[in-house]
């Protein structure tokens, strides 16, 4: 009987809430992430791994000491390849941008903090809101692309879209929660140049989403 193909790394981490978030999120870009929900105490995330292409799934399981075990049956012979994915998703993971000491990433940080205050109930208050999600957004979207180009025309872009567009199709890197980033965008946009006032609801959304994004990106 062929031996099982297996490769084990140590993502100092991983374990953490937010990472492993990203993880899923990393992961189901590339592959149909079938996850074990009833799993060990000594382990924190189990997976199968699937995609067209590959004559038998992958496995992933992430250890509470940090240690990660990527598993396959003899019969992937990509599997090399396929463990580079794994480990870029692995490692990308645990660049969370909240628990970085960088300006932009601080300045972010104190907005939330105030916007956190303000009620969601005057409408006024509400495009208040809108504007500073789209602020710390257009923040941390800058500060992840400062990290693969230090080109000013892309970082002073005014368009948040357009650096979402060169982080995803020039530098091939997934950005969390993406299409809520330009939803966001194209609330403050009604408030910015229509002058509408959001709803609660779209306030709320814009809200959460954006201190999920600033925990997770």
């Amino acid at each position: 009987m062929s031996t099982p193909q297996r490769k084990q790394i140590n993502v100092p981490g991983i374990c953490a809430h937010a990472c492993l978030k990203k993880l899923r999120f990393l992961l189901a870009k590339s592959f149909t992430v079938q996850e074990t929900s009833s799993i060990p105490s000594h382990m924190v995330f189990k997976a199968r791994l699937e995609r067209i292409g590959l004559p038998r799934e992958m496995h992933l399981e992430v250890y509470a000491n940090s240690n990660v075990d990527i598993k396959a049956s003899p019969e992937v012979r990509s599997f090399n390849v396929i463990c580079n994915e794994i480990e870029f998703a692995l490692k990308e993971a645990i660049n969370i941008l909240s628990g970085q000491d960088t300006i932009r990433v601080k300045r972010s940080e104190r907005i939330i903090e105030y916007m956190r205050k303000i009620s969601v109930k005057n409408e006024v208050e509400r495009m208040i809101i809108v504007i500073l999600c789209d602020i710390i957004l257009d923040l941390l979207v800058t500060e992840k692309l400062s990290h693969f180009t230090h080109k000013r025309q892309d970082l002073e872009n005014e368009s948040v879209g357009a650096k979402l567009d060169i982080l995803e199709k020039q530098f091939k890197m997934p950005v969390y929660e993406s299409r809520k980033i330009r939803d966001i965008r194209d609330l403050r946009n009604r408030v910015a140049h229509g002058g509408d006032s959001p709803v609660e609801n779209e306030t709320i959304f814009a809200k959460n989403a954006t201190v999920d994004i600033f925990e997770t990106l």
